[in-house]
């Protein structure tokens, strides 16, 4: 980034509508990794797209060409758009931003199902753990879970 930005005649200083002198320091020092956000902030504050921004970084880290930087992506964007479409990704976004997932995670079917009918049976949750072989944190996962809710 210092390279980029001294040779467009800009101080850290200059960069100043898009991150502070102390933090543009820690970046161009690898002491700080900057944000996606503000990656691309800097990034338009060079004048430069975060795609072109990144592969300068990744083609002097590597010492090669940025144009092999940008073939091999072309070839991997060609090989994952085969087996994705840009419908599919479309789908995890809400305008520009990510759909979240619901905070529960999936219970494995089989183990809801062993745990449920050990509290039915009465067991508690430390004897169910040490009756099926599972981690107490699982069990207390599952413990209240109902197979209804489960997809």
């Amino acid at each position: 980034m210092r390279t980029v930005r001294g040779s467009l005649g800009l101080t850290q200083e200059g960069l100043g509508h898009a991150i502070s002198r102390t933090y543009a320091a820690k970046i161009e020092n690898a002491v700080s990794s900057p944000t996606l956000d503000k990656f691309t902030e800097l990034a338009a504050a060079l004048n430069l797209s975060p795609v072109a921004l990144l592969s300068l970084v990744i083609a002097t880290r590597d010492n090669v060409p940025t144009s092999t930087v940008l073939t091999e992506a072309a070839d991997q964007l060609k090989a994952i758009e085969a087996k994705i479409s840009p419908s599919d990704i479309a789908a995890q976004l809400t305008g520009k931003e990510i759909v979240k997932r619901p905070a529960a995670r999936p219970a494995d079917p089989l183990k809801l199902q062993q745990v449920l009918e050990s509290k039915n049976a009465g067991l508690t949750k430390a004897e169910t753990a040490r009756q099926l072989g599972l981690s107490r944190s699982t069990v207390g996962f599952l413990w209240d879970r109902s197979p209804t809710t489960e997809k």
